[in-house]
């Protein structure tokens, strides 16, 4: 569609011919104006409690440094859990693996007991279902364990990419374009580090590189301080299109399909 829109003389979103067919999340980007599905009130109550938000940051080393390993493969070493109570009662859990060893089996331990046996546990993309299945096929032992995790993965990405757009997104669903557009105190700007190839890398040099504790101390609070707010970022974004669902509810609002 790109190229022949192009060879129309098309440049910009605006130009974009009426009768142009588009998917129904370009049609919002162009329309660039707030938008919020019927369906989401019903598909955030699908939710069950306590609501668990959990994030995954990992390290890939170019020379494996561990059995069964290959080059670059992604291995986690941080998770943040964020636990909502149906009272909106909030708790913070966190885990960081600090030295050289093999971090996935008390990563996976710390985090199974985290986790619990109840509730859905909310995440922002494919990512984190990918890193717990990949830790079921290294550690065996606790494979049905996760793979019980694995079937309460609930993933907001697509939620918000379904049910709600507003123009300050620009055409992105990223988590770092979503938040700041819809919880503008909660950006990540204040944080040392914003992003995760730089926690990845960050990690990389307290483990791996680092011998003065101080740094290794200001890298670790950098390190937790930025995955603590990915989870924080989540029970914020949830709480924020339950109010826009609630805003139109007391406008008498149907919204449009």
């Amino acid at each position: 569609m790109v190229s022949q829109l192009t060879q129309q003389g098309v440049t910009t979103i605006d130009e974009i011919p009426a009768g142009t067919k588009l998917s129904p999340v370009q049609r919002r980007v162009k329309e660039n104006v707030e938008w919020v599905s019927e369906k989401l009130g019903s598909v955030l109550k699908a939710v069950q409690y306590p609501v668990h938000h959990l994030d995954f940051e990992t390290v890939m080393l170019a020379v494996p440094r561990f059995s069964e390993t290959r080059p670059y493969q992604a291995l986690p070493v941080q998770w943040s859990n964020h636990i909502e109570q149906a009272t909106g009662e909030l708790r913070h859990e966190e885990f960081l693996h600090k030295d050289v060893s093999d971090p996935r089996k008390i990563l996976a331990e710390s985090l199974l007991e985290s986790l619990g046996d109840r509730g859905s546990i909310c995440v922002y993309s494919p990512y984190e279902r990918s890193i717990l299945e990949q830790l079921a096929a290294a550690l065996p032992l606790f494979k049905p364990a996760l793979s019980r995790i694995v079937s309460r993965l609930w993933d907001l990405f697509p939620i918000v990419r379904d049910h709600y757009y507003h123009p300050s997104f620009g055409g992105s669903y990223s988590i770092k374009s979503v938040l700041p557009a819809m919880v503008p105190s909660l950006a990540y700007d204040d944080l040392a580090i914003k992003e995760g190839g730089h926690a990845a890398s960050q990690y990389y040099r307290m483990v791996f590189v680092e011998t003065d504790w101080v740094e290794r101390a200001t890298i670790e609070e950098a390190l937790l301080r930025y995955c603590a707010r990915d989870t924080l970022a989540m029970v914020e974004l949830r709480r924020a299109l339950k109010e826009k669902v609630q805003m139109n509810s007391e406008r008498g609002i149907d919204p449009p399909a």
